[in-house]
């Protein structure tokens, strides 16, 4: 018997010196994994800043103890026994940089759809983000989704030439892709119409456009106006045109000859600046085509005098009013701002570095130069909303 307790004595401070230690391997993708060592039973607790991770009885293997995150890289866990004993482990997980694959074409046709395809890398999915796709002259137009664990299919339609943007936005950062939509002769289809003001800035676009891989119809119809209905009907021109030459983007510069009532309401206060919004928007939506085209409206420069004074302010207004409403098809070009700012008849101006005369005799149409100089201004917008490059 004293042999027995002999051993027995000696059995217990040696089970009491088992060890306890905690090792942590980041080996599997998304997951922090851990090894408990202690005496077997032996309760542990694993926590992670204080904040439980796992209850176990020695020895134990926690293969997906914690997952990967992006806001903590270094990660410290403690192991604490039922003794009082403790042990550490620390392990230092990847960057959320290289977290998402954003799969999406370089290249593809209008009207198709563009497969953006998302993964989680890790894949442990429940990745809350944010998708936008901005058009080539906007709107971007944004929705919320949650990442699973497998491949996410975004389907963004496309139906006009022009660089389309993809932001996905992630807590930790974004991903952006761009996508250049051209038509397989690499060609876009330019409407430019209005009345006798579009002349000769029609010429200029043509010549500036041409080597960009723009194919100009151009559409003058003198002495025309939308308020007078009688010797042309914009509407249903507009309709024709938008149907014979399916424009990807239309310039029109249009107005100088209205100033006739619309309907019972006389020119030029607020009603009548209101109805005659009505028809322009009408006209916009139309020659957007339902998203598969871009319009530029020309705001009038003011004129030198007579009652031009009164019917340009108030046909600039009613354009404002319908660019406004009809934001995802149209854009203005300001035309009063940049030759008449202030509403202060200019007939000359400084334009790269030479006075210029921008306005003809009469007091209203644009010069040579002055139409050169307004087509400027239409490419710079054709560029700013990457329709071309």
């Amino acid at each position: 018997m004293l042999a027995v307790l002999a051993v027995l004595l000696l059995a217990a401070p040696a089970a009491a010196q088992e060890p306890l230690a905690l090792s942590a391997t980041t080996g599997e993708r998304g997951w922090v994994g851990l090894t408990v060592v202690a005496p077997a039973g032996l309760p542990v607790t694993v926590t992670e800043d204080g904040a439980p991770v796992a209850s176990v009885s020695g020895p134990a293997a926690l293969p997906h103890a914690a997952p990967w995150r992006c806001d903590r890289r270094v990660r410290r866990f403690v192991a604490t026994a039922a003794d009082g004993r403790t042990a550490t482990a620390e392990a230092r997980t990847p960057s959320c940089r290289d977290r998402l694959d954003v799969d999406a074409p370089d290249r593809a046709r209008p009207g198709r759809r563009i497969r953006v395809a998302v993964r989680d890398r890790w894949g442990l999915g429940d990745v809350a983000t944010q998708v936008c796709i901005r058009p080539p002259g906007g709107p971007v137009s944004c929705r919320g989704r949650r990442l699973g664990t497998g491949t996410e299919r975004i389907p963004v339609r496309a139906p006009r030439p022009g660089e389309w943007r993809v932001r996905i936005g992630v807590p930790w950062g974004e991903e952006l892709r761009t996508v250049d939509v051209a038509r397989r002769s690499g060609r876009q289809r330019m409407l430019v119409t209005g009345d006798s003001m579009i002349q000769p800035l029609d010429d200029f676009l043509e010549q500036r456009l041409r080597p960009l891989g723009v194919r100009v119809t151009s559409d003058p119809n003198i002495s025309t106006g939308i308020s007078k209905p009688t010797l042309l009907d914009w509407p249903a021109h507009a309709r024709a045109e938008a149907a014979r030459v399916r424009p990807d983007v239309t310039v029109v510069l249009l107005g100088a000859n209205d100033g006739f009532p619309i309907g019972d309401i006389p020119c030029c206060g607020d009603a009548w600046s209101r109805a005659y919004a009505g028809r322009v928007r009408g006209i916009m939506a139309t020659l957007g085509r339902g998203g598969r085209g871009r319009v530029y409206w020309m705001t009038l420069p003011a004129p030198r005098g007579g009652f031009f004074r009164r019917t340009f302010p108030a046909v600039n207004a009613a354009l404002r009013r319908a660019a406004r409403a009809e934001r995802q098809h149209a854009r203005l070009i300001r035309l009063d701002r940049f030759f008449t700012p202030g509403g202060r008849y200019r007939a000359t101006m400084r334009i790269g570095g030479e006075v210029r005369q921008v306005r003809q005799a009469d007091g209203v149409h644009l010069s040579a130069a002055g139409a050169a100089a307004a087509a400027g201004l239409v490419v710079r917008a054709l560029r700013e909303e990457r329709i071309v490059g």
